[in-house]
């Protein structure tokens, strides 16, 4: 059974990735008639598959006649930075936070942390492979994820493709029930779990979702959780309570989701992570750098995938203020990163339950901000995401999942992150800096921090690896706040563009705005979809 549990969890968090570009980018006219995906699952071929041994789920590559989705540069003409293994591992690991975690808050809070992990598996998913080793050539490799924003990993293929992660209703989704238990005092059951395998299955734990990496750790499974009872709520409300006909439902419904949850990225998400002046320019002018060849197969830069959008590491803290039960004021201990990946199956095994138990259910009002949301309050205990820098968690230099004897420098996320941007040639933060015109960081600002000796050491201060460049221009332009000029440039183009082309996009049609409830007329957020969904606390406040 240990030996099972290994083998999964090396397919967890932090994850091998292969990324490859398709060269070129040019303007091109948008065919919008073309809706990529609907009823067509994207999912990974058996070998690529991040199920554990034993399931019996089943994860079925496209067709062959299917649209396959790629990687791309955004900046194809840039040189490829392709420094030494030894001088990036040495680099990634000084990279631990030895501050107190209390004095490394930003203003983000820390549930878009989560849910940025939870956008990245909507967008990206590729096969594992050797992140040490010569660098890879642009050539065809698939991203086995959709990268239109239409929660495909949600969906899957609807009902009729994917009828295991729906009711026989064919318009709803299913879901789990928790397991009460005494320890707490947390007795009762509630509808607050991802549906799992029972009935006797080789597997009765693992989650019945569109995407399984998100029973990975337990914050990206709850929302995962509330993506399904959104679209629930969705179709039993308005007209659509009182329409027969299950596909035109189920349609509408997930027309009306998806569209709310393109705003909830867009306008919501990106502008706290991102420098407000690019994102009002993007917003304002369009985009200058991400074009897409074939608008009905947009792929993913990897500018974007393997460093830009890794910000997310450096938001992680060691522990969270959970729940009433899981916090300095409750019974329990403080949930701590290892714990909200025990409960989760991916990665964990639910602490021994076959279902989540009661008590670890989220309490989203210490987690997202319902400033303005009627009725709802935030917990006066509340988490804030880390800072944005180049100091991780201590959690994440030490994941015992990529133990090696040969190689233990592998158990560093950060160490991980430069080496694959290496493997595939990234280009440097310099270099970036300039082809998009923004002010680079010199290298005074560069070597300011606890990494001064290693960086000049090692030639990084006048060209320095994205990933690391994107975390110190934050740091050093925004206060850890924000991404800098570059990362916002890549993240907010990104972003962009894979919203226009997407199914049902809000930037295609006139006049959007969001339908459901919501604090801002123009704009749906996190909190008003949680708010929606109306269980933002379902342990409640007291004993």
């Amino acid at each position: 059974m240990k030996k099972s549990k290994m083998a999964h969890r090396r397919r967890g968090h932090g994850r091998s990735h292969y990324y490859i570009v398709g060269e070129g980018m040019c303007p091109v006219q948008i065919d919008y008639t073309y809706a990529p995906g609907a009823e067509k699952p994207y999912l990974p071929a058996p070998d690529d598959a991040v199920t554990p041994e034993g399931s019996t789920l089943t994860y079925e590559p496209p067709p062959a006649e299917e649209i396959e989705f790629r990687f791309m540069r955004l900046f194809p003409d840039a040189g490829k930075f392709e420094p030494a293994d030894a001088a990036l591992i040495a680099l990634g690991q000084v990279m631990e936070d030895l501050a107190t975690e209390q004095i490394d808050n930003s203003n983000i809070p820390a549930g878009y942390t989560y849910l940025g992990q939870f956008i990245d598996h909507d967008i990206t998913f590729t096969g594992n492979g050797d992140i040490e080793g010569q660098a890879i050539e642009p050539q065809n490799v698939i991203n086995r994820r959709s990268p239109f924003l239409d929660l495909d990993s949600v969906y899957n293929g609807g009902p009729d493709v994917s009828p295991a992660l729906y009711e026989a209703d064919k318009v709803h989704f299913k879901i789990g029930t928790t397991l009460g238990r005494p320890l707490f005092g947390v007795t009762q059951s509630l509808p607050n779990d991802l549906p799992r395998q029972g009935n006797g299955n080789a597997v009765p734990k693992q989650a019945i979702i569109g995407d399984p990496r998100n029973d990975e750790n337990l914050a990206v499974a709850q929302i995962h959780l509330h993506m399904l009872k959104f679209h629930n709520k969705v179709a039993d409300s308005g007209s659509l309570a009182n329409e027969t006909n299950a596909k035109k439902r189920f349609e509408e419904a997930r027309k009306i989701v998806t569209q709310h949850y393109q705003s909830v990225v867009l306008h919501d998400f990106v502008p706290r992570i991102v420098d407000p002046d690019v994102y009002n320019d993007i917003m304002a002018n369009g985009r200058h750098f991400y074009c897409h060849d074939d608008p009905k197969v947009p792929a993913m830069p990897v500018e974007f995938s393997v460093a830009a959008f890794r910000l997310g590491h450096s938001m992680i803290r060691n522990q969270y203020e959970w729940n009433r039960v899981f916090s300095t004021t409750g019974p329990g201990p403080v949930a701590s990163l290892a714990l909200l990946f025990e409960f989760s199956q991916l990665s964990g095994d639910l602490g021994g339950d076959d279902t989540l138990p009661t008590d670890w259910v989220a309490d989203w009002t210490r987690l997202f901000d319902f400033t303005g949301v009627n009725g709802i309050e935030n917990n006066p205990i509340f988490n804030f995401a880390r800072l944005i820098d180049t100091q991780l968690a201590t959690k994440l230099m030490d994941l015992p999942e990529f133990a090696t004897a040969s190689a233990p420098h592998l158990m560093s996320l950060s160490v991980r992150n430069l080496l694959r941007g290496r493997l595939i040639g990234l280009p440097s933060g310099q270099e970036v800096a300039k082809l998009v015109g923004a002010t680079a960081l010199t290298p005074d600002e560069i070597k300011t921090g606890p990494h001064a000796a290693i960086l000049e050491a090692n030639n990084f201060l006048e060209d320095t690896p994205l990933w690391y460049y994107v975390l110190k221009e934050a740091h050093v332009q925004q206060g850890g706040q924000k991404l800098g000029q570059v990362g916002s440039r890549i993240v907010v183009e990104t972003f962009h563009g894979l919203v226009e082309v997407s199914r049902h996009s809000i930037l295609q049609e006139q006049g959007w705005a969001p339908s459901l409830p919501s604090v801002d007329p123009d704009r749906f957020t996190m909190a008003d979809l949680l708010a929606f969904v109306d269980e933002v606390n379902p342990l409640g406040v007291g004993n």
